[in-house]
């Protein structure tokens, strides 16, 4: 939709969310005036899932991308306890998990948008949005909101990108190898309960999805 090239296309393609406002930049004044002359749709995805999608993406497949690797090192100096085990230059589960409750609770305004929880990133209570989507359910609602876009002959809608990160098999062994203690943590209102109460996910009922008890 934007006309870009392959090769921008190709540079951007790990940091889509970034690169997209660049190209469909925001009006810096009359938002809800001009809100209504547009379909709009914002999706959301349950916090856990995110969670295990960005750690196997960024921290695993990217760990040697330079935009990572310092906060990596970081994550594993800080987080990994003598004598506990995991690789030299990546950090497991649990490691990465106990940096991101540090970072939601002790930095509330400056969290990374790839963990930042969802509400704090859009403004669901300031305006309406004509398509409430959830990633779980993209296929049905990605249609109905090209179809009233009208976009469908413009977009290959059923083209996905990391689709494998969404993978139940990689997110049931992601929770497995994170502390009870800290799956409960995640529930906690400095961290994503709001994401939880307003979008109507579960702790619970996600982990008996996977096959997973605590």
């Amino acid at each position: 939709l934007a006309n870009v090239t392959d090769k921008q296309s190709y540079k951007w393609r790990n940091a889509l969310q970034i690169y997209a406002p660049t190209l469909w930049p925001a009006p810096s004044t009359n938002v809800q005036s001009r809100w209504g002359e547009v379909t709009s749709i914002v999706i959301v995805r349950h916090p856990m899932s995110r969670l295990a999608s960005v750690y196997y993406q960024k921290f695993i497949e990217l760990y040697q991308n330079k935009g990572w690797a310092g906060l990596i090192e970081s994550i594993i100096q800080k987080y990994r306890g003598e004598g506990e085990k995991g690789p030299e230059d990546q950090p497991t589960p649990n490691e990465f998990i106990r940096f991101v409750l540090d970072d939601l609770h002790k930095n509330p305004h400056a969290v990374d948008q790839h963990w930042r929880p969802q509400h704090l990133s859009c403004p669901f209570c300031f305006l309406e949005f004509s398509v409430y989507a959830r990633m779980e359910e993209l296929d049905q609602d990605s249609v109905y909101f090209f179809s009233q876009s009208n976009l469908t002959s413009r977009v290959d809608y059923k083209q996905k990108l990391n689709s494998a990160h969404a993978a139940s098999s990689t997110e049931k062994k992601f929770w497995s190898s994170v502390n009870k203690e800290l799956i409960a943590q995640l529930e906690e209102p400095w961290a994503y309960k709001t994401d939880f109460d307003m979008f109507e996910y579960s702790v619970a009922q996600y982990l008996e999805h996977l096959g997973i008890t605590l």
